[in-house]
């Protein structure tokens, strides 16, 4: 078998992470967060939701209580079990949270490709 010879920096990455804290730097929300607020609104169960993660529903449950405390509103209602089974969806103001909340990381995403653009240029210059 005959190995290719890989472009110099092809195998170059650049990473990040971003999330949500209080002014002294306390996480409120992080990206598991995020995806976990998005499971629920469309699949209307915290409990899919983290299934879906591969997470325990404590831990979901316990994240979103954690974040609902930072914030000083609620993020999703739960409605019990029953014959129709439970359900959760955001509320209004969470909602309103994580759709804002996605449409910065559209944004922000947009402006790091570029940089990361320029920066596999500069590398890549002679």
């Amino acid at each position: 078998m005959v190995k290719m010879k890989r472009q110099k920096y092809s195998n170059v990455r650049v990473n990040y992470d971003i999330w949500i804290s209080d002014e002294e730097g306390n996480s409120i929300l992080r990206d598991h967060d995020w995806l976990m607020l998005n499971h629920i609104s469309k699949l209307g169960s915290l409990k899919a939701a983290a299934d879906q993660m591969k997470i325990s529903y404590r831990k979901a449950w316990g994240d979103l209580k954690h974040a609902e405390t930072m914030l000083g509103f609620t993020l999703i209602d739960k409605q019990r079990g029953g014959e129709q089974g439970g359900k959760s969806e955001l509320t209004a103001e969470g909602e309103k949270f994580v759709n804002s909340y996605n449409q910065l990381m559209g944004n922000f995403q947009q402006s790091v490709n570029d940089y990361i653009i320029d920066f596999k240029k500069t590398l890549k210059s002679k």
